[in-house]
Order: C-alpha cells, then sequence, then structure tokens
C-alpha cells in the first residue's frame, strides 16, 4: 500500500498518524527508559528524545514497549527496524531516534491502539 505522510511516499503497510505522546521502554537489561513518539500505526512507532545521549539501543533490539494515553497504556514487544543518527543526511529532515515493529501484542491491546488511532484521526484528542 502507499502512503504519503508529510509529503514522503510510503510503501508502509498501515496508514500513520501524527502524535505527541510518551512512550517507555525496556530491553533485555531491564533498563527503562521515557521516550516520545513523533508518529504511530498499528504496526508501529517512531520515538525520539530531545535529551542528547547515548542509549544502548541498536537495530534488530527487541524491547518491550508502553504507550501511554491518558489513564491507560498499550503494552507490546517491538523490535528496532530503523535508526535515524544524529548528523546523517536523514536528520536533517526527521528528529533523531528509531523506528520500532510491533511484534506481540495482546488483543486487548491491539484494539486499544486501534481506538486510539481512531480519536486521533478524528481530531478528538492530541
Amino acid at each position: 500500500m502507499a502512503i504519503v505522510y508529510r509529503g514522503v511516499m510510503s510503501q508502509r503497510g498501515a496508514e500513520r498518524v501524527a502524535v505527541d505522546a510518551f512512550v517507555k521502554v525496556s530491553g533485555a537489561d531491564g533498563q527503562e527508559l521515557v521516550f516520545r513518539t513523533r508518529d504511530l500505526s498499528e504496526h508501529g512507532l517512531f520515538l525520539y528524545t530531545k535529551v542528547a545521549r547515548a542509549y544502548p539501543i541498536k537495530l534488530g533490539s527487541t524491547l518491550s514497549l508502553e504507550l501511554y494515553d491518558f489513564d491507560q497504556h498499550v503494552a507490546c514487544t517491538v523490535v528496532v527496524v530503523r535508526v535515524v543518527e544524529p548528523g546523517s543526511a536523514e536528520s536533517d529532515r526527521f528528529p533523531t531516534g528509531f523506528g520500532v515493529r510491533i511484534t506481540a501484542c495482546a488483543d486487548d491491546a491491539r484494539a486499544a491502539l486501534a481506538r486510539m488511532i481512531a480519536r486521533i484521526k478524528s481530531g478528538e484528542v492530541y
């Protein structure tokens, strides 16, 4: 499916919506880190932070993720599929951070994510 997002044609499997929400991730080492999301879809998210530091997150890393939506959250397992490094060509157009693909998500969490996306698309929140 070809989708246009922020003026760029993409071959993504699901439409992304722009949103600024808090996300907590933790890796195999148990370290918890808080990021923001720039956009999300039913298949993944792009995470970033304005705090300059090195993060122990690499391409292929598997992470536990909690996306916060007011008084509830969506928990799932994700894998890092894209990294935008500071100083890279991409960092001229996009914030530094990383894209993750959802690899495991309980049915109720996936339904909550779909409701969140529908609310964002309708302009109800965010």
